[in-house]
């Protein structure tokens, strides 16, 4: 990728190439909607005319098919204005030409500042620059466009009846064209509020005086439009891989995208991806679309890459791909998701521990599909429970994934098939967890082991229970209510009581972990606040009589609601906790794990037996 530093152009350079037939600077069809209102132009404006500093633009060259759209034009509002932009599909050959021959460039950050520049230049947003009061025709010739803005109107989107404002569309026309003075007079007096106003008084003298301040700002404005140094850019002459790490490295440029955006832009002329998640998501309502597991889901379903990591998927995923295998991948991913939520390995789509262990599930239900008969064995039954705790407390997926998900999707179709795997395959799944105290170094949400342990409590009991009602937290897919991982011991009450607690040193490390955490409905926690466990407990216990058995089920101690010592004793309580968490991890993977490999692994009898 190389990169030009330093350039800029004007705006009348800018408008010149959007305005090309075909546009010279065209949008990738990934970017989102032109969003800003006219004060935002009118700011936009007010800053260019005083010289502030407005960001730099960024344009790109690609070398790869992409979909693309002109800037937007439709009306704010009214007939026209949920119009659908028009798309222009250039393939590689295409795009290649353009770049080369017309000096095709995409804009990749300064939509909105460039779509509110055309639209404000064209006429489609009415925009003008109101002059100051005070100055006279005399008086202005040495003063700047900055020094000419009125002080409190400026840059405003209403032509006044009693001020001189220069419609900054036909400043630009101006800068066309640059009629003859009875041309522009003309205009003044047929077209303006103010020049209407004057006529129509019959102030011959006033309306004169008018004109040539009229007049005398327009050339000031061709200036500033023809200045070439007023938008400065940066241009990147790049191919696809590094197009993507740009988006991804930068989205703080406020795109938010992802390779699964550009990858949409690339398929858009025969395959609708943007569509296709959006009818998904209108079949499930709720549901959390994942996109980049779902195109990875493609490209497993493929069998012909031989990794799904973005450059391979970019490169070589085609939209025949996605006509072929997106109703199973979409279908299988609701029926993943329906099938871990009926057996409780997830409290709901938000909690799932990895969602790249969805993948070779996917496969699995795809491979039984196959067969004639496509429930799932008992064996077969006790080989997912024993994968899916495994994978998740192995932290299988944490390092390598792209070669893991094959391995193991390869792995999940043999076992929908009956067939026996590598015994190998069961030394590499083993957690390494083996003392109480490891689990108080999990603190944070996005961590595997994390969201691991919540959902195996949650699995473990059957159902996790509200702590208000002992109603079970979730009764669907999408779960029943705003789940959020809340403190035993609250926050503000370990840092008050902090010297008081039975190890004082390590409130600290405990504060924040995994084992100090239950889910609970959103508004539980504020009855909590900052007061001790045993006392916001006991205000729970007059709403849900039932609340130690809903304590239970979160393997929280009841005891704390009898025994007020107890609050003060949050590394013993919160111990206690880690010894019956890391119980269920290990009944779940190194307990099951001799029965499960007996059934798909079993040991080859030794040579001459």
């Amino acid at each position: 990728m190389s990169h030009e530093y330093s350039n800029s152009e004007s705006i009348q350079q800018i408008m010149t190439q959007l305005s090309a037939d075909p546009p010279a600077l065209l949008l990738p069809e990934f970017q989102r909607d032109f969003a800003w209102d006219l004060e935002s132009s009118y700011t936009l404006f007010d800053s260019i005319v005083q010289g502030l500093y407005i960001g730099s633009l960024k344009y790109g060259k690609p070398d790869f098919e992409m979909a693309l759209r002109r800037v937007d034009v439709r009306p704010r509002r009214g007939e026209g204005s949920r119009a659908k932009v028009e798309r222009l599909l250039y393939d590689e050959k295409r795009m290649k030409a353009a770049s080369q021959i017309s000096g095709l460039r995409i804009i990749l950050d300064g939509q909105q500042r460039l779509t509110s520049i055309y639209r404000a230049l064209k006429g489609h947003d009415k925009v003008y620059f109101t002059v100051r009061s005070d100055v006279t025709a005399e008086g202005m010739r040495q003063l700047s466009l900055e020094q000419l803005l009125h002080p409190e109107l400026g840059i405003q989107g209403e032509d006044l009846r009693n001020q001189v404002c220069v419609p900054l569309d036909y400043a630009y026309l101006y800068t066309q064209g640059v009629p003859f003075d009875d041309e522009v007079q003309e205009y003044f007096r047929r077209e303006t509020a103010y020049g209407r106003a004057l006529v129509k008084e019959g102030d011959v003298d006033a309306e004169r005086a008018a004109f040539k301040i009229f007049r005398q700002v327009l050339p000031k404005l061709k200036t500033l439009y023809e200045e070439p140094r007023l938008m400065s850019y940066y241009l990147l002459d790049m191919g696809l891989d590094k197009f993507v790490i740009f988006f991804e490295r930068y989205n703080k440029l406020g795109l938010k995208l992802n390779f699964t955006d550009v990858l949409a832009a690339k398929l858009y002329g025969h395959f609708n991806l943007r569509q296709a998640f959006e009818d998904l998501l209108d079949r499930h309502p709720g549901i959390p679309i994942k996109r980049e597991l779902l195109v990875r889901a493609v490209a497993v379903f493929t069998e012909r890459l031989p990794r799904v990591e973005r450059t391979h998927i970019l490169r070589e995923l085609t939209a025949n791909d996605f006509k072929k295998h997106w109703p199973d991948v979409a279908r299988l991913y609701i029926r993943t998701l329906d099938y871990l939520h009926e057996q409780r390995y997830m409290v709901s789509p938000r909690w799932l521990p990895s969602e790249t262990m969805m993948l070779p599930l996917m496969m699995f239900f795809f491979e039984l599909d196959k067969r004639r008969n496509s429930s799932m064995t008992q064996q077969q039954q006790m080989f997912v429970r024993w994968w899916y705790w495994s994978t998740t407390f192995a932290e299988h997926y944490s390092a390598a994934s792209n070669e893991k998900i094959l391995t193991d999707t390869r792995l999940m179709q043999r076992v929908a098939r009956g067939e026996q795997i590598d015994h190998s395959y069961f030394l590499r799944m083993r957690p390494n967890l083996s003392d109480p105290e490891q689990l108080f170094t999990y603190g944070s949400a996005s961590s595997v082991i994390y969201k691991g342990v919540l959902n195996l409590v949650h699995f473990a009991a059957e159902g996790l229970r509200d702590w208000t009602s002992d109603n079970l937290l979730s009764v669907s897919t999408l779960g029943s209510l705003e789940l959020q991982d809340h403190h035993v011991f609250p926050q503000a009450f370990l840092r008050r009581t902090m010297a008081k607690q039975d190890r004082p040193e390590e409130v600290e490390a405990v504060r924040d972990s995994v084992v100090n955490r239950v889910l609970m409905p959103k508004g539980t926690n504020l009855r909590a606040s900052d007061k001790a466990p045993y006392r916001y407990l006991n205000d729970l216990l007059q709403v849900n009589p039932q609340l130690r058995h809903s304590m239970s089920s979160h393997l929280v101690a009841p005891e704390l609601l009898d025994n007020e010592q107890m609050s003060s004793q949050v590394y013993l309580t919160l111990y206690r906790r880690a010894e019956q968490i890391l119980k269920l991890i290990r009944r779940e993977t190194l307990e099951a794990e001799p029965v499960v490999r007996s059934l798909y692994a079993p040991e080859r009898p030794a040579a001459g037996d």
